[in-house]
Protein backbone atom coordinates (compact mmCIF):
# COMPACT_ATOMS: atom_id res chain seq x y z
CA UNK A 1 0.00 0.00 0.00
CA UNK A 2 1.51 3.77 -0.72
CA UNK A 3 0.95 6.86 0.83
CA UNK A 4 -0.65 8.36 -2.25
CA UNK A 5 -3.41 5.89 -2.10
CA UNK A 6 -6.90 7.65 -1.60
CA UNK A 7 -7.35 7.32 2.05
CA UNK A 8 -11.19 7.48 1.28
CA UNK A 9 -11.51 4.91 -1.22
CA UNK A 10 -9.38 2.22 0.97
CA UNK A 11 -11.92 2.78 4.44
CA UNK A 12 -14.60 2.07 1.40
CA UNK A 13 -12.50 -1.11 0.22
CA UNK A 14 -12.00 -2.33 3.68
CA UNK A 15 -15.46 -2.58 4.56
CA UNK A 16 -16.83 -3.98 1.80
CA UNK A 17 -14.18 -6.69 1.43
CA UNK A 18 -13.50 -7.45 5.41
CA UNK A 19 -16.93 -8.54 6.42
CA UNK A 20 -17.01 -10.19 9.82
CA UNK A 21 -17.30 -9.93 13.54
CA UNK A 22 -14.44 -8.06 14.78
CA UNK A 23 -16.24 -5.22 17.08
CA UNK A 24 -13.74 -2.39 16.98
CA UNK A 25 -10.11 -2.14 15.82
CA UNK A 26 -7.59 0.61 14.66
CA UNK A 27 -5.59 0.17 11.37
CA UNK A 28 -2.18 1.10 10.98
CA UNK A 29 -1.60 1.25 7.18
CA UNK A 30 1.68 2.76 6.76
CA UNK A 31 1.80 6.48 8.32
CA UNK A 32 -1.59 6.43 8.35
CA UNK A 33 -4.30 5.61 10.65
CA UNK A 34 -7.55 5.14 10.26
CA UNK A 35 -10.17 4.19 13.02
CA UNK A 36 -13.00 1.75 11.59
CA UNK A 37 -15.47 -0.13 13.18
CA UNK A 38 -16.71 -3.36 11.21
CA UNK A 39 -19.38 -5.34 11.99
CA UNK A 40 -18.97 -8.69 9.53
CA UNK A 41 -20.06 -11.61 8.68
CA UNK A 42 -17.92 -14.34 7.29
CA UNK A 43 -16.49 -16.69 8.97
CA UNK A 44 -13.28 -16.20 7.62
CA UNK A 45 -11.47 -12.88 6.43
CA UNK A 46 -7.80 -11.20 6.21
CA UNK A 47 -6.24 -8.08 6.29
CA UNK A 48 -3.89 -7.51 3.47
CA UNK A 49 0.02 -6.00 4.29
CA UNK A 50 -0.90 -3.85 7.22
CA UNK A 51 -0.08 -3.68 11.04
CA UNK A 52 -3.30 -3.70 13.76
CA UNK A 53 -2.93 -1.00 16.12
CA UNK A 54 -4.92 -1.30 18.96
CA UNK A 55 -5.13 2.29 20.73
CA UNK A 56 -7.43 1.66 23.38
CA UNK A 57 -10.53 0.39 21.40
CA UNK A 58 -12.62 -3.04 22.36
CA UNK A 59 -11.88 -5.86 20.11
CA UNK A 60 -14.03 -8.72 19.88
CA UNK A 61 -13.83 -12.28 17.71
CA UNK A 62 -16.25 -14.50 18.37
CA UNK A 63 -15.15 -18.16 17.05
CA UNK A 64 -13.70 -16.35 13.84
CA UNK A 65 -10.82 -16.60 12.09
CA UNK A 66 -8.84 -13.86 11.49
CA UNK A 67 -5.98 -13.52 9.32
CA UNK A 68 -3.42 -10.42 9.54
CA UNK A 69 -0.54 -9.97 7.26
CA UNK A 70 1.50 -7.93 9.76
CA UNK A 71 2.07 -7.09 13.39
CA UNK A 72 -0.19 -6.63 15.99
CA UNK A 73 0.35 -4.09 18.56
CA UNK A 74 -1.34 -2.84 21.73
CA UNK A 75 -0.02 0.32 22.65
CA UNK A 76 -3.65 1.31 24.60
CA UNK A 77 -5.75 0.04 27.49
CA UNK A 78 -7.73 -1.82 24.93
CA UNK A 79 -8.81 -5.16 25.05
CA UNK A 80 -9.42 -8.46 22.78
CA UNK A 81 -12.37 -11.10 23.98
CA UNK A 82 -10.88 -13.55 21.52
CA UNK A 83 -12.83 -16.87 21.40
CA UNK A 84 -11.69 -17.84 17.77
CA UNK A 85 -8.46 -17.51 16.26
CA UNK A 86 -5.77 -14.87 15.18
CA UNK A 87 -3.34 -15.74 12.43
CA UNK A 88 -0.60 -13.69 12.01
CA UNK A 89 2.41 -13.41 10.33
CA UNK A 90 4.28 -10.12 11.72
CA UNK A 91 5.00 -9.32 15.32
CA UNK A 92 3.47 -9.39 18.47
CA UNK A 93 3.93 -6.38 21.06
CA UNK A 94 1.75 -5.87 24.16
CA UNK A 95 2.78 -2.55 25.66
CA UNK A 96 -1.10 -2.38 27.26
CA UNK A 97 -0.70 -0.11 30.42
CA UNK A 98 -2.96 -2.03 32.10
CA UNK A 99 -1.42 -5.47 31.76
CA UNK A 100 -2.91 -8.39 29.82
CA UNK A 101 -4.49 -7.66 26.26
CA UNK A 102 -6.95 -10.47 26.40
CA UNK A 103 -10.07 -10.58 28.53
CA UNK A 104 -10.60 -12.86 31.10
CA UNK A 105 -12.34 -15.97 29.46
CA UNK A 106 -10.61 -15.45 26.22
CA UNK A 107 -10.30 -19.24 25.33
CA UNK A 108 -9.18 -19.19 21.27
CA UNK A 109 -5.52 -19.24 19.79
CA UNK A 110 -3.39 -16.96 18.64
CA UNK A 111 -1.14 -18.43 15.82
CA UNK A 112 2.55 -17.39 15.06
CA UNK A 113 1.67 -18.07 11.14
CA UNK A 114 5.01 -16.42 9.48
CA UNK A 115 8.83 -16.65 9.42
CA UNK A 116 10.94 -15.13 12.34
CA UNK A 117 8.59 -13.90 14.77
CA UNK A 118 8.87 -12.16 17.94
CA UNK A 119 6.72 -11.72 21.07
CA UNK A 120 7.46 -8.35 22.68
CA UNK A 121 6.77 -5.48 24.60
CA UNK A 122 6.83 -3.92 28.27
CA UNK A 123 3.72 -6.24 29.36
CA UNK A 124 3.76 -10.04 29.50
CA UNK A 125 1.09 -11.23 27.24
CA UNK A 126 -0.98 -14.07 28.81
CA UNK A 127 -2.19 -16.41 25.82
CA UNK A 128 -4.67 -18.45 26.15
CA UNK A 129 -3.61 -20.84 23.45
CA UNK A 130 -0.10 -20.32 21.46
CA UNK A 131 0.53 -22.27 18.06
CA UNK A 132 4.01 -21.86 16.35
CA UNK A 133 3.27 -22.03 12.99
CA UNK A 134 4.20 -20.49 9.34
CA UNK A 135 7.20 -21.63 6.82
CA UNK A 136 9.49 -21.66 8.81
CA UNK A 137 12.47 -19.27 11.27
CA UNK A 138 12.80 -19.33 14.72
CA UNK A 139 9.89 -17.18 17.34
CA UNK A 140 11.80 -15.14 19.94
CA UNK A 141 10.66 -13.77 23.23
CA UNK A 142 11.92 -9.94 22.84
CA UNK A 143 12.60 -8.40 26.07
CA UNK A 144 9.74 -9.64 27.96
CA UNK A 145 8.38 -13.12 29.32
CA UNK A 146 5.30 -15.00 28.16
CA UNK A 147 2.33 -16.54 29.86
CA UNK A 148 0.63 -19.69 27.94
CA UNK A 149 -2.99 -20.62 29.86
CA UNK A 150 -3.58 -23.72 28.20
CA UNK A 151 -2.13 -25.43 25.05
CA UNK A 152 1.61 -24.31 23.95
CA UNK A 153 1.82 -26.01 20.33
CA UNK A 154 5.74 -26.00 19.15
CA UNK A 155 4.98 -28.00 15.60
CA UNK A 156 8.14 -28.56 14.60
CA UNK A 157 9.47 -24.44 15.79
CA UNK A 158 11.88 -23.13 18.14
CA UNK A 159 10.56 -20.92 20.54
CA UNK A 160 13.81 -18.50 21.76
CA UNK A 161 12.93 -17.29 25.00
CA UNK A 162 16.96 -16.06 25.55
CA UNK A 163 16.82 -14.88 29.00
CA UNK A 164 13.08 -14.80 29.34
CA UNK A 165 10.84 -17.47 30.45
CA UNK A 166 7.53 -19.34 28.91
CA UNK A 167 5.63 -20.37 31.59
CA UNK A 168 2.65 -22.60 31.10
CA UNK A 169 0.20 -22.45 33.66
CA UNK A 170 -1.98 -25.43 32.88
CA UNK A 171 -1.20 -28.61 35.40
CA UNK A 172 -2.76 -30.69 32.44
CA UNK A 173 0.52 -32.74 31.37
CA UNK A 174 -0.50 -32.78 28.07
CA UNK A 175 -0.47 -29.06 27.09
CA UNK A 176 2.57 -29.13 25.59
CA UNK A 177 2.90 -30.18 22.19
CA UNK A 178 5.26 -30.65 19.60
CA UNK A 179 6.70 -32.68 16.93
CA UNK A 180 10.43 -31.42 17.00
CA UNK A 181 10.18 -28.46 18.44
CA UNK A 182 11.73 -26.98 21.58
CA UNK A 183 12.15 -23.80 23.71
CA UNK A 184 15.64 -22.45 23.69
CA UNK A 185 16.68 -19.80 26.51
CA UNK A 186 20.33 -18.56 28.33
CA UNK A 187 21.15 -17.41 31.25
CA UNK A 188 18.33 -17.46 33.72
CA UNK A 189 15.80 -18.64 31.00
CA UNK A 190 13.78 -21.87 30.40
CA UNK A 191 10.29 -23.24 29.92
CA UNK A 192 8.65 -23.33 33.12
CA UNK A 193 5.16 -25.22 33.78
CA UNK A 194 2.69 -26.08 36.36
CA UNK A 195 2.12 -29.91 38.14
CA UNK A 196 -0.58 -30.74 39.80
CA UNK A 197 -0.52 -34.68 39.29
CA UNK A 198 1.39 -37.55 39.45
CA UNK A 199 1.37 -37.76 35.39
CA UNK A 200 4.66 -37.42 32.90
CA UNK A 201 5.29 -33.62 32.49
CA UNK A 202 6.92 -33.18 29.33
CA UNK A 203 9.87 -30.33 29.02
CA UNK A 204 10.81 -30.14 25.30
CA UNK A 205 14.13 -27.95 25.71
CA UNK A 206 17.42 -27.71 23.38
CA UNK A 207 20.11 -25.19 21.95
CA UNK A 208 19.60 -21.86 22.08
CA UNK A 209 22.03 -21.57 18.75
CA UNK A 210 19.69 -24.01 16.28
CA UNK A 211 20.62 -27.30 17.35
CA UNK A 212 19.02 -30.51 18.45
CA UNK A 213 16.60 -30.73 21.90
CA UNK A 214 17.26 -32.87 24.82
CA UNK A 215 13.86 -32.78 26.50
CA UNK A 216 13.71 -33.62 30.24
CA UNK A 217 11.10 -35.53 31.67
CA UNK A 218 9.53 -34.89 35.58
CA UNK A 219 7.81 -36.83 37.11
CA UNK A 220 6.22 -35.30 40.43
CA UNK A 221 5.89 -37.88 43.23
CA UNK A 222 2.76 -36.44 44.57
CA UNK A 223 -0.03 -34.37 43.17
CA UNK A 224 0.64 -31.51 45.47
CA UNK A 225 0.66 -28.09 43.37
CA UNK A 226 4.61 -27.55 42.00
CA UNK A 227 6.01 -25.58 39.48
CA UNK A 228 9.08 -26.77 38.19
CA UNK A 229 11.65 -24.84 35.61
CA UNK A 230 13.69 -26.70 32.82
CA UNK A 231 16.33 -24.57 30.55
CA UNK A 232 19.12 -27.13 28.67
CA UNK A 233 22.21 -24.98 28.46
CA UNK A 234 24.24 -25.93 24.89
CA UNK A 235 27.56 -24.52 26.66
CA UNK A 236 30.53 -26.11 28.57
CA UNK A 237 28.95 -26.11 32.30
CA UNK A 238 32.53 -24.73 33.01
CA UNK A 239 31.87 -21.51 31.01
CA UNK A 240 29.09 -20.77 33.15
CA UNK A 241 31.19 -21.51 36.12
CA UNK A 242 30.11 -24.78 37.10
CA UNK A 243 33.83 -26.16 36.96
CA UNK A 244 33.84 -29.80 35.36
CA UNK A 245 37.46 -30.70 36.75
CA UNK A 246 35.59 -30.10 40.32
CA UNK A 247 33.76 -33.26 41.22
CA UNK A 248 33.59 -36.08 44.02
CA UNK A 249 35.89 -38.89 43.35
CA UNK A 250 33.69 -41.74 42.12
CA UNK A 251 32.74 -39.70 38.62
CA UNK A 252 34.65 -39.57 35.57
CA UNK A 253 34.34 -36.59 33.09
CA UNK A 254 31.00 -34.63 33.19
CA UNK A 255 29.42 -34.14 29.58
CA UNK A 256 31.42 -31.03 27.97
CA UNK A 257 28.56 -30.29 25.70
CA UNK A 258 25.51 -29.31 27.44
CA UNK A 259 24.08 -29.27 30.90
CA UNK A 260 20.78 -28.87 32.43
CA UNK A 261 19.48 -26.21 34.91
CA UNK A 262 16.21 -28.22 36.71
CA UNK A 263 14.69 -26.23 39.66
CA UNK A 264 11.32 -26.48 41.85
CA UNK A 265 10.13 -22.93 41.82
CA UNK A 266 7.18 -23.87 44.20
CA UNK A 267 5.72 -26.68 46.14
CA UNK A 268 7.87 -29.81 47.86
CA UNK A 269 6.94 -32.37 45.95
CA UNK A 270 10.03 -35.45 45.43
CA UNK A 271 10.02 -36.05 42.02
CA UNK A 272 11.56 -38.72 39.51
CA UNK A 273 14.00 -36.71 36.70
CA UNK A 274 14.60 -38.09 33.24
CA UNK A 275 17.22 -36.65 31.06
CA UNK A 276 17.82 -37.33 27.48
CA UNK A 277 20.45 -37.57 25.06
CA UNK A 278 22.36 -38.71 21.96
CA UNK A 279 24.15 -41.88 22.83
CA UNK A 280 26.02 -41.46 19.32
CA UNK A 281 26.47 -37.98 19.54
CA UNK A 282 27.11 -37.15 23.11
CA UNK A 283 28.37 -40.06 24.07
CA UNK A 284 27.55 -42.65 26.72
CA UNK A 285 26.45 -42.32 29.85
CA UNK A 286 25.30 -44.10 33.24
CA UNK A 287 24.90 -40.98 36.14
CA UNK A 288 23.31 -37.91 36.98
CA UNK A 289 25.20 -35.21 38.62
CA UNK A 290 24.26 -32.23 40.17
CA UNK A 291 26.29 -29.35 41.26
CA UNK A 292 26.01 -28.40 45.12
CA UNK A 293 27.55 -28.68 48.55
CA UNK A 294 31.70 -27.94 48.36
CA UNK A 295 30.16 -26.94 45.66
CA UNK A 296 31.16 -29.90 43.25
CA UNK A 297 29.58 -31.95 41.00
CA UNK A 298 28.21 -35.40 43.21
CA UNK A 299 26.28 -37.95 41.76
CA UNK A 300 22.66 -37.73 42.73
CA UNK A 301 22.05 -41.62 43.69
CA UNK A 302 20.04 -43.89 42.14
CA UNK A 303 19.20 -43.73 38.49
CA UNK A 304 18.12 -45.92 36.11
CA UNK A 305 18.31 -46.61 32.06
CA UNK A 306 15.19 -44.96 29.80
CA UNK A 307 14.21 -44.22 26.55
CA UNK A 308 12.09 -41.71 24.58
CA UNK A 309 11.64 -39.57 21.66
CA UNK A 310 13.83 -41.67 19.98
CA UNK A 311 16.77 -40.89 22.43
CA UNK A 312 18.49 -42.49 25.35
CA UNK A 313 17.62 -40.90 28.93
CA UNK A 314 18.63 -41.35 32.51
CA UNK A 315 16.16 -41.39 35.48
CA UNK A 316 17.10 -39.97 38.89
CA UNK A 317 14.18 -41.63 41.31
CA UNK A 318 12.52 -39.57 43.57
CA UNK A 319 15.01 -36.54 43.75
CA UNK A 320 14.26 -33.89 46.09
CA UNK A 321 17.08 -31.70 46.45
CA UNK A 322 16.58 -28.70 44.16
CA UNK A 323 18.17 -26.47 45.80
CA UNK A 324 20.55 -25.98 43.38
CA UNK A 325 19.77 -26.12 39.95
CA UNK A 326 22.49 -27.30 37.25
CA UNK A 327 22.29 -31.07 36.17
CA UNK A 328 24.74 -32.80 33.94
CA UNK A 329 24.89 -36.50 32.61
CA UNK A 330 28.09 -38.15 33.62
CA UNK A 331 29.28 -42.02 34.67
CA UNK A 332 30.24 -42.83 37.59
CA UNK A 333 33.82 -45.22 37.74
CA UNK A 334 33.92 -48.39 39.92
CA UNK A 335 36.67 -48.57 41.71
CA UNK A 336 39.52 -51.30 41.22
CA UNK A 337 42.66 -52.60 40.61
CA UNK A 338 44.38 -55.18 38.50
CA UNK A 339 47.75 -56.75 38.54
CA UNK A 340 48.35 -59.21 36.26
CA UNK A 341 49.75 -62.71 36.72
CA UNK A 342 52.49 -63.00 33.97
CA UNK A 343 54.33 -60.83 32.33
CA UNK A 344 57.54 -61.22 30.01
CA UNK A 345 60.37 -58.45 29.70
CA UNK A 346 62.31 -60.08 27.00
CA UNK A 347 62.18 -56.87 24.93
CA UNK A 348 59.68 -57.55 22.28
CA UNK A 349 57.26 -54.66 22.99
CA UNK A 350 54.72 -56.75 24.67
CA UNK A 351 53.98 -56.75 28.07
CA UNK A 352 57.17 -55.89 28.70
CA UNK A 353 56.48 -53.67 32.32
CA UNK A 354 54.37 -55.20 34.87
CA UNK A 355 51.98 -51.95 35.38
CA UNK A 356 49.47 -51.95 38.45
CA UNK A 357 46.06 -51.17 36.42
CA UNK A 358 42.96 -49.40 38.05
CA UNK A 359 40.32 -47.18 38.02
CA UNK A 360 39.75 -44.67 40.62
CA UNK A 361 43.35 -45.21 42.72
CA UNK A 362 43.96 -41.78 44.62
CA UNK A 363 47.32 -43.59 46.39
CA UNK A 364 49.15 -46.77 46.29
CA UNK A 365 51.74 -48.42 47.08
CA UNK A 366 53.07 -51.28 45.11
CA UNK A 367 55.93 -53.86 46.47
CA UNK A 368 57.33 -57.21 44.66
CA UNK A 369 59.40 -60.08 46.49
CA UNK A 370 60.93 -62.44 45.15
CA UNK A 371 60.37 -66.25 46.91
CA UNK A 372 63.05 -65.79 49.30
CA UNK A 373 61.22 -62.25 50.51
CA UNK A 374 63.67 -60.15 49.04
CA UNK A 375 62.50 -56.55 48.00
CA UNK A 376 63.21 -56.61 44.05
CA UNK A 377 60.67 -53.23 43.44
CA UNK A 378 58.63 -50.84 45.10
CA UNK A 379 56.84 -47.36 43.70
CA UNK A 380 54.20 -44.83 44.72
CA UNK A 381 53.28 -44.41 40.97
CA UNK A 382 50.72 -46.61 39.30
CA UNK A 383 51.74 -45.10 36.01
CA UNK A 384 55.45 -46.84 36.71
CA UNK A 385 56.03 -50.67 36.53
CA UNK A 386 58.33 -52.92 36.78
CA UNK A 387 60.98 -54.05 34.26
CA UNK A 388 61.70 -57.03 35.76
CA UNK A 389 65.26 -56.17 36.80
CA UNK A 390 66.61 -55.96 39.74
CA UNK A 391 69.72 -53.73 40.64
CA UNK A 392 70.36 -53.74 36.66
CA UNK A 393 70.33 -57.02 36.25
CA UNK A 394 67.73 -59.08 34.51
CA UNK A 395 65.51 -61.88 36.59
CA UNK A 396 65.54 -65.23 35.65
CA UNK A 397 61.70 -66.92 35.11
CA UNK A 398 59.88 -67.41 38.62
CA UNK A 399 56.85 -66.56 40.67
CA UNK A 400 56.93 -63.30 42.47
CA UNK A 401 54.80 -61.93 45.28
CA UNK A 402 53.34 -58.48 45.40
CA UNK A 403 51.76 -56.56 48.21
CA UNK A 404 49.29 -53.37 46.91
CA UNK A 405 47.89 -50.51 49.60
CA UNK A 406 46.84 -47.42 48.91
CA UNK A 407 43.27 -45.70 48.36
CA UNK A 408 40.49 -45.16 46.24
CA UNK A 409 39.37 -41.17 45.08
CA UNK A 410 36.27 -42.09 47.49
CA UNK A 411 37.83 -43.32 50.34
CA UNK A 412 38.28 -46.77 50.44
CA UNK A 413 41.29 -48.49 51.48
CA UNK A 414 42.97 -50.70 49.25
CA UNK A 415 44.80 -53.67 50.72
CA UNK A 416 45.84 -56.86 48.22
CA UNK A 417 48.28 -59.56 48.17
CA UNK A 418 49.21 -61.82 45.36
CA UNK A 419 51.73 -63.35 42.93
CA UNK A 420 52.90 -63.08 39.18
CA UNK A 421 55.14 -64.97 37.01
CA UNK A 422 57.98 -63.64 35.28
CA UNK A 423 58.43 -65.16 31.74
CA UNK A 424 61.34 -64.64 29.51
Amino acid sequence: MKRYFDIRNKVFNLLLSFLGSLSFCVLLIRNYRILVSLLLFLPTFSFSQIDVLNNGLQISNSNDSVIIYGNVIHQGDGLIANAGSFYITGNWKNDNPLGNVFTIGSDGWVHLDGGTQTIGGNTITHFNNLELAGSGGVKQLNYVDTEVEDTLALNDRELAAGDKTVFVLSADAGVVTQSSGFVSSTNDGGLSRNTLSTNKYFFPVGSSFGGPYRPVDITPNSASANTFKVRMANVDASNENFYRNLKEGSLTEINPNFYHRISRTNGNSPADISIYFDNIVDGNFDKIAQWRNTPQWESIGTVEATTNYGLSGLKGLAFDNFSTTPFALTSEVISSVYVPNVFSPNGDGFNDILMVRGKAVAEIQFIVYDRWGEKVFETNDINTGWDGTYKGEPMNLAVFVYMLTGKYKNGKVIDEKGNFTLLR
